[in-house]
């Protein structure tokens, strides 16, 4: 019989965790800085659950994901109800007081552009840094084949579903393919690195 903590450590648990924190994150009603909270959450309700897995019954995948998609359901199930409750309000962060420099102002005040483009990891590249990624991207890019280049540049600009649209193909070969020129990508980033 598995123990808990082989339930919440198994490569196949750890992966869905992974991909179920990034779907959420993905939706309005959370951010990117949610997403470790959200790993930390399924993890402990992996091990409060894991008495109920009977190996004779199933496999660990079959419950793992039953029990994360049953705890992503309640989840967002209680955060609505949270939203409805009277007693919540809405507070503006640029009104919110904070103090800076030995006196109190609002966060609006103190906080800059800067500050979000930090958060949401949205900070424009320098020139510089713009004409350093585009050669690299390009030295990397020449040392694919012909279909290897369209394939990576259709992913980067419409995605992996209208990529697999655009060539004929199904959305689990563009993404083998993505997992298949990642380590080669990789590979070719550092070498550029190092040079």
């Amino acid at each position: 019989m598995a123990s808990s903590h082989d339930i919440v450590s198994d490569p196949f648990t750890e992966n869905l965790i992974h991909i179920k924190a990034n779907q959420l994150c993905r939706r309005r009603d959370f951010s990117r800085s949610d997403r470790d909270d959200l790993e930390q959450a399924m993890r402990v309700y992996l091990l409060e659950k894991a008495h109920l897995f009977d190996p004779a019954r199933g496999n660990l995948e079959a419950f793992v994901i039953n029990a994360l998609g049953t705890w992503s359901a309640l989840h967002l199930r209680h955060r609505k109800r949270l939203k409805r409750h009277k007693a919540v309000k809405a507070r503006s962060l640029e009104r919110t007081p904070v103090e800076c420099d030995g006196e109190i102002t609002t966060l609006g005040e103190v906080l800059l552009e800067e500050d979000g483009q930090r958060l949401t990891q949205t900070a424009p590249l320098s020139p510089f840094e713009e004409v350093d990624l585009q050669e690299g991207m390009a030295h990397v890019l020449a040392h694919l084949s012909p279909e290897d280049r369209t394939l990576l540049t259709s992913v980067a600009e419409n995605g992996i579903s209208a990529t697999a649209r655009k060539l004929g193909v199904s959305w689990k070969q563009v993404k083998d393919t993505m997992l298949r020129l990642r380590p080669v990508l990789k590979k070719r980033a550092e070498m550029e690195k190092n040079q």
